[in-house]
């Protein structure tokens, strides 16, 4: 009888892996809940919705927080839209520039940074925010005018590329193996064509003096500022917590987005100063200023 079921249902959602179809959609009501629930989030898909296309015919610069920044002259991208993510702003004493965009997604860094976080709001007026409606809902991250809010939807395995990336920015945004994911699925939506990414090294090394929380050793707290894995030795520096890094998740997360891209015409390149990721073109950062 089971498997007569999924036959039918296979049959009214053809071309999709029926059970992630069902719990997207679950996915999807209990967004419609909170954003009834909460007045403020009600409008949520309307305003995603009214940013489609506003930035077709420019480029922008995804910024990671890889230790390649501290060979980037940071400096050429004071007239240029950039997207800041994490702890970026720890960058701040050294560029005279504001990121353009911010975002953060990770479930153990941005409760563990949620004061610094809060403080943008108020600190970066220009600097628009997008984040998972999540952290709206469960009171960690404050809202404001520039502030947008989306369904993140976990990733899947079974619809590829788009298990992996979403085009459908007000309907949902898929869960990342790197918050530079997330921020390529916005940018997209803005209309951002070409996309480069810079400080995305893609290459960890958890340090020895670091504390594990669980057995699987996936949860980590840092006991030292010996962070080797970003511009600053402090950046997930002692105290700080964080998840298991993974990079070859990252990579194939990074390869369904370049298939995704392709497929709408869009293109990103790699800008990084060294660094391990292959999957994008490969172009010298300080000639896309000459």
């Amino acid at each position: 009888m089971r498997s007569y079921i999924k036959i039918i249902l296979n049959r009214l959602f053809p071309g999709r892996y029926v059970w992630d179809h069902i719990y997207e959609t679950g996915q999807e009501l209990k967004w419609a809940w909170n954003s009834y629930a909460d007045q403020s989030l009600r409008r949520c898909r309307l305003r995603l919705a009214s940013l489609k296309g506003k930035y077709r015919g420019h480029r922008c610069f995804i910024m990671g927080n890889g230790p390649s920044l501290n060979a980037t002259p940071l400096n050429k991208l004071s007239d240029e839209y950039v997207w800041g993510v994490n702890r970026c702003y720890l960058l701040f004493d050294r560029i005279s520039w504001r990121p353009t965009f911010y975002s953060a997604v990770d479930t153990r860094v941005v409760p563990d940074n949620a004061e610094e976080i809060n403080a943008l709001f108020t600190a970066l007026t220009t600097t628009t925010f997008f984040f998972p409606l999540k952290f709206r809902v469960e009171r960690i991250l404050n809202s404001a005018a520039n502030t947008y809010w989306y369904n993140e939807i976990s990733i899947s395995d079974k619809c590829l590329p788009d298990g992996h990336f979403s085009t459908n920015v007000p309907r949902l945004v898929r869960s990342a193996r790197t918050v530079t994911i997330a921020a390529m699925q916005v940018a997209v939506h803005l209309g951002f064509n070409p996309i480069y990414l810079i400080g995305c090294d893609t290459a960890y090394k958890v340090p020895k003096t670091s504390h594990f929380e669980d057995k699987d050793q996936h949860l980590i707290v840092a006991t030292h500022d010996d962070d080797c894995n970003h511009f600053t030795s402090d950046y997930f520096g002692s105290g700080k917590k964080y998840h298991q890094p993974h990079p070859e998740r990252m990579v194939f997360g990074y390869e369904q987005a370049n298939r995704a891209c392709n497929r709408l015409g869009i293109q990103i390149f790699n800008a990084t100063v060294g660094g391990e990721l292959e999957v994008f073109p490969r172009i010298e950062f300080e000639s896309l200023f000459e």
